[in-house]
């Protein structure tokens, strides 16, 4: 699905952030939150295992950067895509990101310490 990417397109990640999945919150195809367990009010809410940026958008954008350091942690995401793009430009991929089709893996045991005790999305994932 990012081979369709226009611009910058999202998806959901799953096992990331303490939670099962983290995922963009989509209406009427159009990016309007996030389903996060950590710092839901970031500017872009988003593991960069959850993003694509076309070519096109890199080459018109020479001065944008993904920064190693310089950023406050959990902000290198929102820090590179505020310079390259907006919420409301983002594209929602995985059936406007209702299905986890990229997962975060480790060799260690899973850490859902920031998972709800009750199911809090307005979707079913099954992870």
């Amino acid at each position: 699905q990012m081979r369709t990417t226009r611009k910058v397109s999202v998806w959901p990640v799953g096992l990331v952030g303490g939670r099962r999945y983290e995922r963009p919150v989509v209406e009427n195809g159009k990016v309007v939150g996030w389903y996060t367990g950590w710092r839901a009010d970031r500017p872009f809410a988003i593991d960069m295992a959850g993003f694509a940026v076309s070519l096109q958008v890199i080459l018109s954008h020479p001065k944008a950067v993904f920064k190693r350091r310089g950023s406050q942690p959990g902000m290198q995401e929102s820090d590179f895509l505020k310079q390259i793009t907006t919420v409301e430009e983002l594209e929602p991929k995985a059936n406007n990101c209702t299905k986890v089709l990229v997962w975060h893996t480790r060799t260690e045991k899973v850490n859902l310490a920031n998972e709800p005790k009750y199911h809090l999305d307005t979707v079913t994932i099954e992870v």
